[in-house]
């Protein structure tokens, strides 16, 4: 997920949210009624070995961070 810019995950939450999307093109618009789920994985950090038993992550914890803070607003510590 971290892949994706944050503006395009932010765009996903309102039809998520209000289970409905509005499509509008020229002088039209059209709302339809949506239900999906989303379903989506990422890394723990970008090299993928954050956490991992065996191999060391090669990562500096500012880039962690950095990646993290793409999806959530959740604090590394």
């Amino acid at each position: 997920m971290p892949e994706f810019n944050r503006n395009v995950l932010e765009s996903l939450r309102i039809p998520l949210e209000d289970r409905k999307i509005t499509i509008s093109r020229l002088n039209t618009t059209v709302t339809y009624p949506c239900e999906f789920m989303l379903i989506a994985s990422m890394n723990p950090c970008p090299c993928g070995y954050y956490g991992h038993p065996e191999k060391k992550c090669t990562c500096k914890p500012e880039q962690i961070r950095k990646y993290i803070g793409k999806v959530s607003r959740t604090t590394f510590r």
